[in-house]
This record gives C-alpha cells, sequence and structure tokens, in this order.
C-alpha cells in the first residue's frame, strides 16, 4: 500500500473514530461518574480529543508544507519555462547554421561529422499527430581543441544524439509513450521550429561514454527534398555531458527502423569500451585489395574499431597469421583453425571465434554477403544475412 493510501486511512479512521471514542468516553463518565468505568470514560475522552486535535495539527501543518512546496515547484516551473521561452526566440531567429552534417559540443568546442535518419508515422500508438523519430551519429572527429583533455575519449566513442529511438530502434513500442508529435507532416512543417521537452514522454538522450538525458532542445526543419529532412538542432544536457549539442544534419529516411546501420553499432562497441587492438590504415588497406569480397561494412569496422573482444566473441583479423585472443591472453591463428579443413574451408575468410567454438566466416564469393558459422566439428550450422545482422545479433544477447 503506498504513502497516499496509508494517510487516507488513518486520516479517516482518526477523523471519525476518535469523535466516536471521545463521546462514548462521555456518556460512560455521565453513567458511572463514581466508579471505575467513569474513569475510564474520562481516559477516553482526553485520548479521543487529543489524538483528534493532535491528527487535525499533522493534516494543517503537511497542508501548508505542500502549498508552500507546490509553490515553489510552480516558480521553479515558470523559471524554467521563460528559459525555454527565450533560448527557443534566440534559436528561431538564428541564421549563422553550423555546416551541414556537422555536430559539435558548443562548451568544449569539440566538431564532428555526423549523419542520421529519422521515422515519421501518423498515429503512433492511437494517438493523433505526426510522431516524429530521429537519430543523430557522429561518424569523425573533425576539431577538438588542442588544451582539451579527454578523460572520456570522445573522439573514441562518438556522440550519438537519440530522439524516439531506443536501442536503434524507432518509436518502439513498449520503450517510447510516443515520438515528438508534429501538427503537420515534415514536408509540410519546414521552417517551423518543435521544442522537445524532458517530461514529453519520448527517448530524448545523448550518448558519449554515457547516456545522459536531454533536458529541452529544440530542432528546425529546414529543408525536405527526397525524404531527406535537412534540421537544425539544439540540445541543452546539463547533467553528465553538462555542455549544448548543436548542428545541422540531412536525415535520411529510415525505411525499417531497425539497429542494422553499421555507424550505429560501432558507436555501441565504442561506447561499451570493450577491449579492441586497432588496425592500421595501411593493414586495413592491404586487407581490403587481398580480398575484395569482403563487404564493406566489414572493413569500416576494421578501420574504426579494429579486433573486438566484445565479452564472449572475438572479431577481426582471424586469417592467416593473426592470433585469435580472450582477454588478452593470444592463442592459435586462423590457419590453426582450419588447418585440418583446408579443402572444405579454402574459400572462407574467418573473422571470429566465440566462446564455443564457433568460428564465423565470409565466403570467398563476391555476391555473397553472408557471415557464416560452424561449430567446432566443422559441420554447417548456419548463417547471417549480413555482417550488421551479426553485429547486432551480438550487441543484443
Amino acid at each position: 500500500m503506498d504513502k497516499k493510501k496509508k494517510d487516507f486511512y488513518l486520516n479517516l479512521l482518526t477523523l471519525i473514530g476518535m469523535p466516536i471514542v471521545s463521546i462514548a468516553g462521555v456518556l460512560m463518565m455521565g453513567f458511572y461518574e463514581y466508579n471505575t468505568l467513569g474513569t475510564l470514560g474520562a481516559f477516553l475522552f482526553f485520548i479521543g480529543a487529543f489524538v483528534f486535535l493532535f491528527r487535525l495539527y499533522i493534516i494543517a501543518v503537511a497542508h501548508f508544507t505542500n502549498k508552500k512546496k507546490r509553490q515553489k515547484e510552480n516558480i521553479a516551473r515558470w523559471e524554467k519555462e521563460n528559459i525555454i521561452d527565450e533560448a527557443r526566440q534566440e534559436f528561431r531567429h538564428k541564421t549563422d547554421y553550423p555546416q551541414t552534417n556537422t555536430l559539435m559540443l558548443v562548451n568544449e568546442g569539440i566538431v564532428f561529422s555526423a549523419k542520421g535518419r529519422y521515422v515519421c508515422e501518423k498515429d503512433f500508438k492511437n494517438i493523433p499527430g505526426n510522431h516524429l523519430a530521429f537519430e543523430i551519429t557522429a561518424t569523425k572527429l573533425k576539431i577538438m581543441p588542442k588544451d582539451y583533455e579527454d578523460v572520456c575519449d570522445i573522439e573514441g566513442t562518438g556522440v550519438l544524439v537519440s530522439v524516439g529511438y531506443h536501442d536503434g530502434e524507432a518509436l518502439e513500442k513498449y520503450a517510447n509513450d510516443n515520438g515528438v508529435i508534429l501538427k503537420d507532416t515534415p514536408e509540410n512543417s519546414v521552417d517551423k521550429t518543435i521544442t522537445l521537452t524532458s517530461d514529453s514522454g519520448y527517448v530524448a538522450n545523448v550518448w558519449t561514454a554515457e547516456g545522459d538525458d536531454v533536458d529541452y532542445g529544440f530542432v528546425k526543419i529546414l529543408k525536405y527534398e527526397n525524404d531527406i529532412l535537412t534540421v537544425h538542432f539544439l540540445l541543452k544536457v546539463p547533467y553528465g555531458l553538462c555542455d549544448t549539442v548543436e548542428g545541422v544534419v540531412e536525415l535520411k529516411k529510415d525505411a525499417g527502423g531497425q539497429a542494422h546501420d553499421i555507424d550505429y553499432l560501432i558507436g555501441r562497441i565504442k561506447r561499451k569500451q570493450y577491449n579492441t587492438i586497432a588496425v592500421s590504415d595501411e593493414e586495413v588497406e592491404s586487407i581490403k585489395q587481398a580480398n575484395p569480397f569482403l563487404p564493406e561494412s566489414y572493413i569500416q569496422f576494421l578501420s574504426e574499431v579494429g579486433r573486438a573482444d566484445l565479452d564472449w566473441i572475438d572479431i577481426g583479423l582471424l586469417n592467416e597469421q593473426a592470433p585469435i585472443y580472450s582477454d588478452g591472453d593470444q592463442t592459435e591463428s586462423a590457419k590453426d583453425i582450419i588447418k585440418d579443413y583446408k579443402d572444405r574451408y579454402a574459400d572462407y575468410y574467418f573473422i571470429g571465434i566465440d566462446n564455443d567454438g564457433t568460428y564465423y566466416a565470409f565466403s570467398g564469393n563476391p555476391d555473397d554477403k553472408k557471415v557464416y558459422f560452424f561449430s567446432e566439428d566443422a559441420s554447417d550450422v548456419g548463417t547471417f544475412e549480413t555482417f550488421e545482422e551479426f553485429l547486432s545479433e551480438i550487441l543484443s544477447a
């Protein structure tokens, strides 16, 4: 039983029960004036009156205390609304926009190149309106002040802005009450300012080393063309990141809203700070030239992540002499894995091994982008349709 219900029943018992006790005491004093029952009646009368008056005092104190608390909350809310209104007006009339497809941490002067995606669904979960969700991902560091002490490895983790997205999925049924509700469609909302607030029911946060809630922010749709929304955004993140995130990004329409985007997946790996070993640009280029059938997403993974120990599975550079490692200990190379099955698996490029001794590989067929996995006894087990699906499955396990 919660506190409100307990207080209600206690008040009900006191304000009704105690007067009854006092009246009973008065009657007992009247009928039994000179014996023990008369004395008991006097005791009941004073106890009932005392408890009744004391409870009235407690209720009065609580009322005035709550009134002062509500007044303070109202003043704080009005002050915040004024701050948001002033910031909205400043944002609305701003014309010196950041460069397109950039994201910056304003206070620290850090700038990233960025890309984004969005979903807009009409009457999501039967709530009237056009529900907009968008996600913006920093793709490459462009500017970092020389005197900035990057203790949180923002250069490595990057920045991810999620509004209405949850774990890479837009307007996820059970994690969002709704998206950002627009009165009109995005294409008919050009030049209109959208206000984001922390109490509007949708997920709104900025991820770097950790996830921090957006206190409030604004989005203006600058252009709509071929299902691409160009937006100017400004987000206040007073806790954790303690900065303002601003930028202009082209948001591409996200047909599925699923977390099978390689930039998003790489960002998740960086933010969780898995044990990784970097691969040089020269080595990545050498691998690419020697194995032209490898998908671009895997090459990007090698370039931006390298080899990674993702808790229960090691990914990256398992072919040839590259050693497999777990918790920093080097063991066997890919040649050791496939030496007994050289004829059968000559056309596969091995990229991973998990704790159960299952091996993961690409086919040498340039038109085949699947990730194949094999059991320890070298029997075929199955496939993932793409490297992105493979990574998504690992990170969701």
